[in-house]
């Protein structure tokens, strides 16, 4: 819905795992998105991947349309 411009933002509170994520957030920064860490061990910016330390568990994020 982001990606669509259908809705603007996207908050996730609750635990994913980086497959969870990547297809979805490849889908919406190529339609202009971005998806942010809030906060955590993971220094705030862009959802990265590879977090082998972290068990490929992602943060909280929050998601942006464009």
């Amino acid at each position: 819905m982001l990606a669509e411009g259908v809705a603007d933002v996207y908050p996730r509170y609750g635990p994913t795992m980086e497959w969870d994520t990547a297809a979805g957030q490849a889908v919406l920064e190529a339609a202009g998105g971005r998806v942010m860490v809030l906060d955590g061990d993971i220094e705030a910016g862009p959802l990265r991947y590879g977090k082998v330390w972290h068990g490929f568990e992602n943060p909280h994020f929050i998601a942006w349309g464009r």
